[in-house]
């Protein structure tokens, strides 16, 4: 397989593609992000097909979302308007490396699974602190561990995985002095993903199909998955084979 050209996927392709580990990641992010907002405004940079800003306005939160794909902004505001939401909750289409939003704009800030996939992450990371008010929250998720990079990475369009340490040192250049990122994904949403993930995709691009799409669990079975990752919850900054990164980190404050 990996002696074989391996296609980029386009995730706007499959809007409504997400299974347990996507989840369980979200319900992470919210854990973070929930506790600590210095106010309601939120931009969700990178949003996808917007399963995060839906759980955020859920919660009563008056959220913004931008992604780099039309078709996935557009799933997300259809998904807006069937809840009434959509007319508070601004979705358009943007690159975060160059947002075009003013300054200070929002009270916290969520890049989800985001900045693997941009040429230069420094970049979306400057934005994201130029459209935080002083003392904004930032959330930050993204694949860890860079000898783990693999063909899954490169179908995904991811251009690197990261370190705890590099990930910290680009959000403090950023702007966010206090940056602290910790591993989850021990032990099993990384097991999922070697020995389900990637046997299925396998077997889907070897069928000629450029997606799992089709081949996600049945229900029963990703609610027995999700609620396994919950294990997973223990471990988290505690073990060196985690998954992905959780970081956190405050915009600095003005000193003028």
């Amino acid at each position: 397989m990996s002696a074989t050209p391996i296609p980029t996927h386009d995730w706007g392709d499959t809007p409504e593609l997400y299974g347990p580990r996507h989840d369980y990641r979200e319900s992470l992010v919210l854990r973070r992000l929930l506790p600590a907002l210095p106010g309601p405004e939120v931009l969700n940079a990178g949003a996808g097909a917007g399963s995060l800003t839906l759980k955020m306005v859920d919660t009563g939160l008056r959220v913004t979302s931008t992604d780099a794909s039309a078709r996935l902004c557009d799933w997300t505001r259809a998904a807006l308007e069937r809840r009434g939401a959509a007319a508070e909750n601004p979705v358009f289409v943007g690159d975060v490396q160059r947002l075009d939003l003013p300054d200070a704009s929002f009270d916290a800030a969520v890049c989800a699974e985001v900045l693997e996939h941009v040429d230069d992450d420094a970049a979306a990371l400057a934005e994201l602190a130029r459209v935080l008010r002083p003392g904004g929250l930032l959330v930050v998720t993204v694949p860890a561990n860079p000898y783990r990079y693999d063909w899954t990475d490169q179908w995904a369009g991811h251009r690197r995985r990261y370190t705890p340490q590099m990930l910290e040192e680009r959000m403090r250049t950023a702007g966010f002095p206090d940056a602290s990122a910790r591993g989850w994904g021990f032990p099993l949403t990384g097991l999922y993903h070697r020995q389900v993930y990637r046997r299925a995709l396998r077997r889907r691009l070897a069928a000629g199909h450029g997606t799992v799409a089709g081949g996600a669990p049945p229900r029963l079975a990703a609610r027995v998955l999700r609620a396994a990752f919950e294990v997973d919850t223990a471990f988290i900054g505690r073990r060196p084979g985690y998954h992905g990164l959780l970081a956190v980190g405050h915009r600095r404050a003005d000193t003028a």
